[in-house]
């Protein structure tokens, strides 16, 4: 950065209006902003990440009297010691990406929201000796060697392209880069490969900027500590590890790894059928049972169904698919049918929680990619009535053998399925990853074989999504239960993600009026008329 360089709100917003996106990687991300830190013991300092609605912000400002001025617009507790720290807006960014947080820039109009923290915190600019300008861009991972003597593996996937003036010009490559720093034990076969590279294999320079994005984030669970007595038996009592493994038809050694997730997200997500509720909602569906001689899809009074959680309420998790028609409800059908909140039964919980861990295994299988999950993911866990079997099939509450991860070859693909149950005709099963299927790959003996094909092949996910299926031709791969994976970690933390979009897109469902403006409360720390207008750009500009 050029030393006449002074970074106005003008300058920068002026690269916002233009899309300058790497003028506002080379000329801000090592801008100081002196930054709001407070300091609850002599050694332990963090900036100030105050409550905006939804959200959290960072409070700074490259203007130190602005920084030092916004001191006494806010009240702290007595016990934390306020002061101003400098810091790089790249660090700021980088911290406040990872932990979902914004920046204020105190004294301006401007506020970022997370498009711009993951522009300047996640990207970097470096120059290769040949004077090309590269543009990197990372993602961080915790990945998982089940068979190792480590546990956790720190990685970063990587895109590097190439930059000519303000734009960039093509993707040069994509890696996943292992920090093989210290005693990293992979099994047989599991070692980098492919687009995978180890941290030992960087320049000097890449291992610089690899070892900075891997630095440890602003520990805010550090100032909760010394806390009164009973909020430290709260925590232990959430902390109790209450999981019961048990026995699935895959193999039991092939298991370890998966009781590892799904201890995680018993104890984390569904620790306990008393903090969940399941809410019953009266709408119109689509029958799960079609009548006979009619190909016409009516919709007619039925139930939807979502989980509720009290510890968090802003999670939900709907139970996929079209819900149940009242004409579905039969003696079999444990799902009450009464509008409102109740309780969740024992059996259920552990079905799905047993579901939630075995399609974040799956997603799991390619590290350095989140676990991408989709509405509907969980319809398996409740009645519902297989593409080629026209009757409902309804989960055993009795038992925990299933759900169960499993393939289903076909031809030469290898069709992840989640077997829900058994019934004579074979497993019920729901199949994974959207694929097509030719007829003459489908298994032999397939129940309605024919009522499932669209122009000779059967389009699995988008139009067929669960399936009766010979036993004999689901199988078991040892090696899917194996290898390196991505951490349990990473996976919760997508899962809860995942829990509270349902939960957004269910709230503004249901309260189109109660939708929240992200920046509807910046008037607490700015009298602006211009204020909203401008996070109105900043957010139309970054597709917020």
């Amino acid at each position: 950065m050029e030393d006449s360089f002074t970074p106005t709100e003008r300058a920068f917003t002026d690269l916002i209006a233009s899309e300058d996106h790497i003028g506002l990687i080379r000329g801000w991300r090592d801008v100081i902003f002196h930054t709001l830190f407070v300091r609850k013991r002599h050694d332990l300092g963090l900036p100030v990440l105050l409550p905006i609605e939804d959200g959290r912000c960072f409070i700074a400002s490259p203007d130190p009297v602005a920084a030092r001025a916004a001191i006494k617009d806010f009240r702290f507790d007595e016990e934390l010691d306020v002061f101003v720290k400098p810091v790089p807006l790249g660090e700021l960014a980088r911290n406040a990406f990872l932990l979902g947080a914004w920046l204020c820039w105190t004294g301006s109009n401007v506020i970022m929201n997370t498009s711009l923290m993951h522009l300047i915190g996640m990207k970097a600019l470096k120059q290769e000796p040949s004077g090309q300008e590269r543009l990197y861009q990372a993602k961080i991972h915790e990945l998982q060697n089940p068979g190792g003597l480590v546990e956790i593996i720190k990685a970063q996937s990587w895109v590097i392209s190439t930059v000519s003036g303000n734009s960039v010009t093509e993707v040069a490559r994509e890696n996943l880069i292992f920090d093989d720093r210290g005693l990293v034990v992979f099994g047989p076969g599991l070692g980098p490969k492919g687009g995978a590279k180890n941290r030992s294999d960087l320049s000097a320079e890449e291992q610089a900027l690899f070892d900075w994005w891997a630095e440890p984030l602003y520990d805010y669970a550090a100032l909760k500590e010394g806390g009164e007595g009973e909020n430290g038996a709260d925590e232990n009592a959430k902390s109790v590890d209450t999981y019961v493994p048990v026995p699935a038809i895959v193999d039991e050694e092939n298991l370890r790894s998966f009781y590892d997730l799904e201890r995680a997200v018993h104890n984390q997500i569904m620790p306990d059928a008393t903090k969940l509720q399941l809410e019953v909602i009266e709408d119109q569906v689509i029958p799960e049972v079609e009548e006979q001689d009619s190909d016409e899809l009516l919709r007619v009074d039925g139930r939807r169904f979502r989980i509720l959680f009290a510890d968090h309420p802003e999670w939900s998790l709907p139970l996929g698919g079209d819900g149940l028609a009242m004409t579905d409800y039969t003696g079999e059908v444990w799902l009450p049918q009464e509008p409102g909140v109740h309780e969740v039964p024992e059996h259920l919980r552990l079905r799905l929680t047993r579901a939630i861990a075995w399609v974040l295994f799956w997603h799991g299988r390619d590290p350095g990619k989140p676990a991408h999950l989709v509405l509907g993911q969980f319809e398996g866990v409740k009645p519902f009535c297989p593409d080629n079997m026209n009757r409902l099939f309804v989960p055993d509450a009795t038992d925990g053998r299933f759900p169960a991860l499993a393939c289903m070859p076909c031809g030469a693909q290898q069709v992840p399925v989640l077997v829900h149950g058994e019934v004579p005709e074979g497993y019920v099963c729901e199949v994974l990853e959207e694929c097509r299927v030719p007829a003459s790959d489908l298994p032999r003996g397939l129940v309605g074989r024919d009522s499932l094909l669209v122009n000779g092949s059967v389009p699995f996910v988008s139009m067929c999504a669960f399936l009766v299926v010979p036993v004999a031709a689901i199988e078991f791969p040892k090696d899917w239960y194996a290898g390196i994976r991505t951490s349990n970690t990473q996976l919760i933390s997508d899962f809860e993600y995942y829990l509270a979009k349902q939960g957004l897109s269910d709230q503004a469902k249901l309260d189109v009026q109660g939708s929240k403006d992200p920046g509807g409360v910046a008037g607490v720390f700015w009298a602006c008329a211009g204020f909203m207008a401008f996070i109105f750009l900043l957010m139309v500009l970054y597709g917020i």
